[in-house]
């Protein structure tokens, strides 16, 4: 058994590689050096695994408090995967390849093993990624965004009579305009998201085709996905697939095909939004 853990800025997620398959495992929010009591309360009842694979963007302190735990509980030392020039046919565009985040990469190769044809991948977290991947397996780069935490973060932040009307505003259902501080702000934030989204997806299709798929991922993708004007396919587990990639690549472990993995309501496709909110 193999354990596999996608350490972000403000969620781990995990999964398990038994006996040759992908097996999802949960989600926990988390701060940096504070996650002793979440793992344990997570994995404390798991065997002892093989190896840990770690694909890591939180920082050096997440990275720090991960070593402890595994060490302590099952004398191991994870394997942490950054991004290469080129992995399985898949050319990273970065001049200096580790540079590009090891989300951002594992999200390019699971993409590729789940699809053909040129891609555009979106990963809506902390920060909003778009990656494009061409037909001949070159990454051709990317942007990174402010995520929608970000964006609202920012406002409150710097306006303090937003902050102020934020705390007492309603929020629901967002409309197409708000009627409060609060669902203006909301339905701003999710109005540039999604523009942002459909603007580069309309680029990218004039420079790489209409037959440009689109996949998104990151824990703001269920509630933008419905509101983009084109169809995309929606894969909560991208990066973690695309480290299983990699971990069966290089130990004992296989797994079977990924597409199986991605037959479940998990995997959303979504028509054009008739009312983008």
């Amino acid at each position: 058994m193999i354990l596999l853990l996608d350490a972000g800025n403000s969620r781990l997620k995990w999964a398990l590689l038994r006996h040759g398959h992908f097996e999802r495992g949960g989600v926990f929010e988390h701060s940096g050096e504070a996650i002793k009591e979440l793992a344990s309360a997570a994995w404390a009842e798991l065997d002892i695994p093989e190896s840990v694979w770690v694909a890591n963007v939180g920082g050096e302190p997440l990275r720090r408090a991960l070593n402890s735990w595994v060490r302590r509980h099952w004398k191991l030392t994870p394997e942490y995967v950054v991004a290469d020039a080129e992995l399985f046919g898949i050319h990273n565009a970065y001049a200096e390849p580790a540079r590009l985040g090891v989300d951002r990469w594992l999200a390019l190769l699971a993409a590729r093993e789940l699809f053909k044809g040129p891609m555009c991948i979106v990963d809506c977290g902390t920060a909003l990624t778009i990656d494009a991947l061409g037909l001949d397996n070159r990454h051709l780069g990317g942007l990174i965004i402010p995520g929608l935490q970000l964006m609202r973060d920012a406002l409150v932040g710097r306006a303090e009579s937003i902050r102020e009307q934020m705390q007492v505003a309603s929020h629901e259902q967002v409309r197409l305009l708000g009627a409060d501080t609060g669902s203006a702000v909301v339905g701003g934030t999710l109005y540039a998201q999604v523009a942002v989204i459909d603007r580069v997806l309309a680029d990218l299709r004039a420079e790489l085709g209409a037959g440009l798929r689109c996949v998104l991922t990151g824990g703001d993708a269920p509630g933008l996905l419905p509101l983009l004007a084109t169809r995309a396919h929606y894969e909560a587990d991208l990066v973690l697939l695309g480290l299983a990639r990699i971990a069966r690549s290089r130990t004992t472990e296989t797994v079977r095909p990924v597409e199986a993995e991605v037959s479940t309501p998990a995997e959303i496709i979504a028509p054009a939004a008739e009312n983008p909110l």
